[in-house]
């Protein structure tokens, strides 16, 4: 008895219902191979940002919702320790020769300095309100800490004593620092653009703004080519702007809530962690073309002229037809110009509220940190960059 046409058809569309999971699951590891998952227990609610320490091999995550600071040992894949009785801490970073973590705490307005070695509080800095940055700038070696409705805080690393303070127009969620040129570039997104601080004078001395896009919460810059790469959720794209001219290159298409970005010089690519719950690797190509600055000119060649001797005897000419001068060509001028394009090339999921990631170029790794959800613990997602 032959199998009815239908109960056929039935079996092969449960066979291709069966299978498309499998092919759902499979990640794309061309770029990001997962290497390990650090399991976080008893860490409940929303993680802040991240911090390496490369002499000790551990990271210091800001656990906002715990009110603690966790230390983690990449190497034994585990966590080790917890600092408690923080404030909503949000923003951590790491000074290597001082020995010390900085975090800034969203809830009472502290930015504090804890030893590495003994997690001792070495000192505190405190603020009006909404502590939400702290970066270290080694070229300075000074330390950089956002707050309020629009301040930074200029911290000397080395006497841990306060210099000064920039004011802005509103509130700074990130930054991203041009050494070579002096300059530090400021997300601002109440105002909805970037602004440009001059370090000689800490103050801003212009802005690129951001036209058609808003909410620009993180940055990442690309000193060689002298590119900004600015998030925005509103709608969710890259934008990728020149930091010499504010005009912008390009935008690419992402997920909502990015809240990270870093640029893989090496490789360059850009990694975008969005709390939406995917991690984009976009990928930037360089040409170098040369553009001619101007059309040749031409120059008339110099004309032979005779004059007669004062007392000479005149002689008669005949006319003859003038000829043009003749004419001599300038090399054309060129000038190279950068000309680059944006690619997203892999697109991975992480967890929903995977908002902060932390990208260790020594190691060749990122690292991703997922909140806790139902029946799942907090967790640390290590990335092989390839």
């Amino acid at each position: 008895m032959k199998p009815n046409k239908c109960i056929k058809a039935h079996l092969t569309l449960m066979t291709l219902v069966s299978f498309l999971p499998f092919c759902v699951a499979q990640e794309d590891t061309t770029y990001l191979k997962p290497l390990t998952t650090i399991v976080l227990q008893n860490i409940p609610g929303r993680l802040g940002h991240m911090a390496y320490n490369e002499k000790q091999g551990v990271i210091y995550l800001a656990a906002l919702s715990n009110n603690t600071l966790e230390i983690v040992d990449l190497q034994n894949k585990k966590a080790i320790r917890s600092v408690k009785s923080l404030r909503q801490p949000v923003d951590v970073e790491y000074v290597s020769n001082a020995d010390l973590v900085f975090v800034a705490c969203l809830g009472d307005g502290l930015c504090r300095a804890f030893n590495t070695n003994t997690f001792k509080e070495e000192t505190s800095f405190r603020f009006d309100n909404n502590v939400s940055l702290v970066r270290y700038n080694p070229a300075f070696q000074m330390l950089y800490i956002g707050y309020g409705e629009g301040a930074i805080a200029l911290i000397d690393a080395n006497t841990l004593k306060y210099k000064t303070t920039m004011k802005l127009p509103a509130h700074p969620e990130a930054i991203a620092l041009d050494d070579k040129a002096g300059v530090m570039f400021v997300n601002l997104p109440k105002t909805h653009e970037i602004g440009v601080v001059e370090l000689k004078n800490n103050s801003i001395t212009r802005s690129f703004p951001l036209t058609n896009t808003a909410e620009n919460y993180p940055l990442a810059f690309d000193p060689t080519n002298k590119r900004l790469f600015v998030g925005c959720r509103k709608p969710a794209k890259l934008v990728v702007i020149n930091s010499e001219n504010g005009d912008r290159i390009a935008d690419v298409n992402i997920d909502g809530d990015v809240n990270v970005l870093y640029y893989d010089e090496a490789r360059k690519q850009i990694y975008a962690t969005c709390g939406d719950g995917y991690l984009h690797v976009i990928k930037q190509e360089v040409k170098e073309i040369k553009q001619q600055l101007k059309e040749p000119k031409t120059t008339a060649a110099p004309q032979n002229k005779t004059t007669a001797k004062s007392g000479a005897k005149k002689t008669k000419t005949t006319k003859q037809t003038p000829k043009k001068p003749a004419t001599q060509a300038t090399q054309p001028q060129y000038r190279t110009v950068i000309q680059d394009s944006y690619t997203s090339v892999a697109r991975i999921f992480t967890g929903n509220g995977a908002r902060t990631s932390l990208y260790i170029p020594a190691l060749q790794q990122l690292v991703v940190a997922v909140p806790a959800t139902a029946g799942k613990d907090a967790r640390l997602l290590i990335y092989q960059v390839k």
